[in-house]
This record gives structure tokens, sequence and C-alpha cells, in this order.
């Protein structure tokens, strides 16, 4: 299945970008970290903050995602130019099997944020769950803001580092880590949904219905 059949099937043909959360009105978003801040007080990294944030995620991930499950990775890159394609060291390092990096689509289009307009690359893999390294993967994410904490993704010759969204492509909810502070889980089925608030009801969270 395609990332634009699932959209427009599930998801009012809306596009998949960071602001995605606000413009439907079925989600979730979860606060990582349990208000530990990123820094202790001699200006380190407080690697308490990180541990936290990986436990959760270890936690969260198998409520979201069965190995077996069919998965759509949308990958979206900031070029600073439309001539040049962004590659973010995402299948190398991410994704078990390089040979399904020959099966990637790649779409482009124009992102309206706040006042100006960004040129998005959008990349989209389909896959199953078990064929990414999916811890390796949130842990990237989350060190996104944080320099010297490796691994982390390439954003050479991108204005941001790239954005990552998971579609689970059996139930239709879509998940986003978006940095060290959260995640958002954006669903299509209010049963889903309900099902996930009462799983994640003792975390701190905001939901939409």
């Amino acid at each position: 299945m395609q990332l634009k059949e699932i959209m427009e099937k599930y998801y009012n043909g809306f596009s998949i970008t960071p602001d995605f959360y606000h413009h439907w009105n079925i989600g979730i978003h979860l606060e990582l970290g349990n208000d530990i801040y990123q820094f202790d007080d001699n200006n380190r990294l407080n690697m308490e903050m990180f541990h936290t944030v990986y436990k959760q995620l270890s936690a969260i991930v198998p409520v979201l995602f069965k190995k077996t499950d069919d998965v759509l990775v949308v990958i979206n890159s900031y070029p600073r130019g439309t001539n040049k394609v962004a590659y973010p060291n995402f299948f190398k390092r991410y994704v078990k099997e390089q040979k399904l990096k020959y099966s990637l689509h790649l779409h482009e289009f124009q992102w309206q944020f706040d006042e100006e307009n960004l040129f998005v690359q959008q990349m989209t893999l389909f896959c199953k769950v078990l064929d990414l390294k999916l811890e390796h993967l949130l842990k990237t994410l989350i060190h996104e803001d944080f320099h010297p904490l490796q691994p982390r993704l390439r954003k050479t010759h991108c204005l941001y580092a790239p954005d990552i969204f998971l579609i689970n492509v059996n139930t239709k909810c879509i998940f986003h880590l978006y940095d060290d502070r959260g995640c958002e889980i954006i669903n299509a089925d209010k049963k889903l949904h309900d099902k996930l608030l009462e799983t994640f009801s003792g975390w701190e969270l905001q939901e939409k219905s």
C-alpha cells in the first residue's frame, strides 16, 4: 500500500508534515523525560533523562507495532535547493535488508511553514517492522538536538534534520517521535484511539478526540 492511498482513504488526503498532528482531530501527545532537564548542574548532558526516554519508548513501541506488522516509513528532508536529492543516512543504518531501498518512493512538494514555503523531499519505504533497526532509529531521533550523542541523522545541505514518521499499515496509526521531549500518536480509528488512551492513562499526555 502506498502513502498516498492511505492518506486519501483514511486521512482526508492530508500530507505528512511535522504539523500534521495539529490538523487532525484524533491523536495523543505523550510527554517524555518525566520533566528531567537535559543538562545537569554542571551544564553537561544529563544521561538520566535520556535513559528515561529510552525506557519509555521501549514501552510505547510494542503497543503500536508488532514485529510482523507492515509499516510505511516516511522520511521528510528539507534540502536548501530543489535540484538535488538529499539522502539522509537512514537506509544504510536503520534498514536491515539493503535491497529494500530499491523500492523507495520519492515525492516532492512545498510545505507552508510559518511564513515561508519549505521544499520537502519525502521518501517512503514499505517494509515489515522486523526489517528495521527500530530501537537504534528511535535513539537517533532523541539525539537530534544533542551533537555529542550518537547515532544522529545526517542533514548535510539541508535546512533541518529529517523528520521520520512510522505508519502501521495494519492499524493505520501514525507515530511521530519529534525529539527527546515527546511523541505523537495519530489515529483514523476512534476505537483504537480510545484503547491507547486507556493503555497510556498513567502517562503525561494530551488528547484530541
